[in-house]
Formats: structure tokens, C-alpha cells, sequence
């Protein structure tokens, strides 16, 4: 059996070594100023729940600074976990976080037995952490739920970022009237740790969108089906791309008369093709619909690449690729990847669609190996489709994958409704869930 020999670019920063030092530095900067604080001054003369209080607004302060990091798309950060995980811990942390700074004057007031700091006659150090407090307990539901409320993306964007004055309330609350913070080594501590947060973000906010992405031309734009366009990019610079098959990208792009709005996108070029980047877009919102009036000579800014959803981090025998609508694109870069490799290693393709106009890449994926099987699967088949219909059940998988099923790895991507389902019926049909990989990339 003949494998890719491509070299794929993996490195330390992929490296399962390299994710426990983060977690580990993680938890020692979110608890380090409560230690600090238990350490130089054991045994405090305060109430027990004043002492926990005290500690719970330390913590939380610190965990609200690593959110800027953890948002801030950093590659040491994404590899060795993927970003669709880094973000789905960063709105776990970011509800925590809150909850501990709720906690802090609730725990107080307790400890001291008197409600006096939700008064309105406190000094201005408290109000700032009243402020601080109440911004956190507004923004952060409000950060979690935008989608399901209908907010505009745009809209959730700019009070997302404004959620800063958090970092620089507490700060200044903390630094002017908590008790913690006159031992000398938390005061510093406090202080390093807001400056470093706020270079992040002016870094992330003010240096990145100007300076520090990498600008592109389009050389291409060409329509794939009757809602669906593939765009081809090409750097500036003429230099390579290097990036694993499946990964995804950040586009900015910069077209006349438009307002410019940043989106991921996968690359669906596989990596052999390195001096390029290519998008399959769907008209399916208020931007992607406007995408197929992207010209040839348009400009765009990219960030890329991120994702660990490739074939590259897994040594896999066989391969079950399935799909659901465009969530194909991923799945088609490693695809072309193998291809353009002379991998011969057993492929198949399960891929459920609407309609038979909706598949993309046909001529392609039929032209490939007798090593490649695809099956397509139509929710809306047409009179004289006399392929599978329906949707991709239990059953479906089974019926033409039977055969891998017990030794392949499954690539998954689509809709995440379809993927639960698909997730699912793996599962039943006893798929162990080390063997199914997906990624699920939400704001």
C-alpha cells in the first residue's frame, strides 16, 4: 500500500508536550495572585468568606485577561489544540470568570454581614468594580446568546471588544482598594499581568488589522454552481503558503464601494498548491450572498492557516470522509491532497446534499482512483435521480462503509445539526470516538 510521502508541516507547537506546558502556564497565571496572596500573608484576620471573596475576584480578574490571549488567534495557542476548541474553552472561562466576580461582593457581604457595598453611597473605588461587575454580568450572557437573540455579527463584534473596559475597571478597582494587592509581589503581579493584556489587545486590535496579515490579490472568481463561487487568491509577496490539508483561513476582503468584513473560510486547494489559496463560498447570509460580485483584481487580507480538522494529525489506514452540504471544502482539500500525493490508501466519500445542482467538485471527485468511492445523498432528489436519497442515517453509513467501518477513520463536516446526527450513528454503529474527527467552529 502506497502512502502520501509529504511532508506535512507539523512542529513542536502541534505537539501534545507543547499543550500541557499551556495548560499548565494557564492555571498558574489564573491562580497566581491568590497564591501569592496565601503565601506572603497566611492566615488573614478576615472572615473565612471574605478571605474565599477576596480570592474569588483575584482569580477572576485573571482568567478575564487570559480571555484577550485566548481570543487572540495566536498559532502557539491554536495548534497543539485547534481553534475551535481554544474558543469554545474561552466562553466556558469567560461564564466562569463571571461567576467569580459575582461572587466576590456577594461573598463579602456575607462575610462581613452587612450589604453596604450595594448602596449607593460607596466611594468611586468601589464603583469601579460595580461597573466593572455589571458589564460582565451584561456582557457575557449577552456574548453567548447573540446568535440565538438575531444580533448582528457586527453589532455583537464591537460590544465583544468593549467588554476590554472589564480588564481596565478591575484593574483599577483592585489596584486601588484591595487589600491583597499592598503585599509588593501580588501588586506587581497585578500590574504585569493588566500591561501584558492590554499589548495583546492593542496588538491584536490596532496592529494586526493594519499591519499584520498578509495581503492577497484575487486572480479568480468562478462560479461552481448556481449559489456557490470559488475564489482563488495570490500573495503579494509571491511567496509560499505552507498550511495542512483541511485547514481554514481568515479573509478581510477589500472590494470597492463594500464595506470591508473579516470571515472564515476553508482552503480548498489542497497544500501541493503553495503558492495559492483557494475559497468554495455558498451564498447562504447577508455577505456570502453578495460574494459571486467579487471581481478578479479585488484585494483581500488574510490570516491563515488555523484548524487541526486534516488528515496530517492522525496516522489513519483507511479513510471515511462524510460531509453534509459545503462542509464538503474541508474534506475536499484533503482529498485533492491525497490525490495530487499518489496516496493509494482506501478512500470513501459519503456526502449529503440537497439537490443534485448542489453538488460541487463532481467532475473532479468522479475522475479520481479506483481507490475513491463517493456516494451522494439527496434530501431533494429530482424525478430521475437514481442515486440515494434522503439523509445520511445509520443505515446509509452502514450500507456503503460497511466494510472500513471497523478500522477507518471518519472526517466529518457539515451543518451541526447533521453532525450530531451523523455523530450519532456512528456511535451506534460502534465507531469509537477516537476514530471520528470534526471541528466546530463557532462565534
Amino acid at each position: 500500500m502506497q502512502t502520501t510521502d509529504y511532508r506535512y508541516r507539523l512542529g513542536w507547537l502541534d505537539s501534545r508536550f507543547w499543550a500541557v506546558v499551556l495548560v499548565t502556564v494557564y492555571m498558574l497565571v489564573a491562580a497566581g495572585p491568590a497564591v501569592l496572596s496565601v503565601f506572603f500573608q497566611p492566615g488573614g484576620d478576615e472572615p473565612v468568606l471574605v478571605e474565599i471573596g477576596f480570592a474569588a475576584a483575584l482569580t477572576g480578574f485573571s482568567l478575564i485577561c487570559l480571555q484577550v490571549l485566548l481570543a487572540g488567534r495566536f498559532h502557539g495557542v491554536d495548534r497543539p489544540f485547534g481553534l475551535d476548541c481554544v474558543m469554545n474553552f474561552h466562553k466556558a472561562m469567560g461564564a466562569f470568570a463571571a461567576c467569580l466576580l459575582l461572587a466576590h461582593p456577594v461573598l463579602l457581604a456575607l462575610g462581613f454581614q452587612s450589604w453596604g457595598l450595594f448602596g449607593l453611597d460607596t466611594g468611586w473605588q468601589v464603583n469601579l468594580g460595580k461597573a466593572a461587575l455589571a458589564i460582565a454580568i451584561v456582557g457575557v450572557p449577552f456574548s453567548l446568546t447573540f446568535l440565538k437573540l438575531g444580533v448582528d455579527y457586527n453589532i455583537w463584534r464591537v460590544i465583544h471588544k468593549g467588554m476590554i473596559l472589564i480588564v481596565l475597571l478591575g484593574f483599577l478597582h483592585g489596584l486601588f482598594i484591595g487589600p491583597d494587592l499592598r503585599i509588593p509581589a501580588v501588586r506587581w503581579y497585578w500590574i504585569g499581568l493588566f500591561s501584558v493584556t492590554a499589548a495583546v489587545y492593542l496588538y491584536r486590535n490596532i496592529y494586526v488589522p493594519r499591519w499584520g496579515r498578509r495581503r492577497f490579490d484575487i486572480t479568480e472568481v468562478k462560479q461552481t454552481t448556481h449559489d456557490t463561487w470559488t475564489l482563488t487568491f495570490k500573495p503579494k509577496d509571491d511567496g509560499t503558503i505552507w498550511r495542512n490539508p483541511g485547514q481554514f483561513m481568515f479573509v478581510k476582503f477589500k472590494r470597492p464601494g463594500r464595506k470591508s468584513e473579516q470571515h472564515p473560510f476553508t482552503i480548498a486547494a489542497g497544500p501541493e498548491d503553495d503558492d495559492l489559496l483557494q475559497a468554495t463560498i455558498k451564498e447562504s447570509g447577508n455577505f456570502t450572498n453578495t460574494i459571486g460580485q467579487t471581481k478578479a483584481g479585488d484585494q483581500a487580507n488574510i490570516e491563515a492557516p488555523y484548524g487541526r480538522f486534516s488528515i496530517a494529525y492522525h496516522d489513519v489506514k483507511e479513510i471515511l470522509f462524510i460531509a453534509g452540504g459545503i462542509g464538503i471544502t474541508p474534506i475536499m482539500s484533503m482529498i485533492r491532497h491525497l490525490r495530487d500525493s499518489g496516496d493509494q490508501r482506501p478512500v470513501k466519500l459519503i456526502w449529503g446534499v440537497k439537490t443534485e445542482q448542489d453538488i460541487v467538485f463532481r467532475d473532479e471527485l468522479e475522475s479520481l482512483g479506483a481507490n475513491f468511492e463517493v456516494t451522494y445523498v439527496l434530501s431533494r432528489p429530482g424525478e430521475d435521480w437514481n442515486g440515494e436519497s434522503g439523509y445520511v442515517t445509520a443505515e446509509v453509513i452502514d450500507k456503503y462503509s460497511k466494510d472500513m467501518l471497523r478500522s477507518a477513520d471518519v472526517f466529518l463536516c457539515g451543518p451541526p445539526v447533521m453532525m450530531d446526527k451523523v455523530i450519532a450513528a456512528l456511535r451506534k454503529l460502534r465507531v469509537d470516538d477516537k476514530r471520528i474527527h470534526y471541528e466546530r467552529f463557532t462565534i
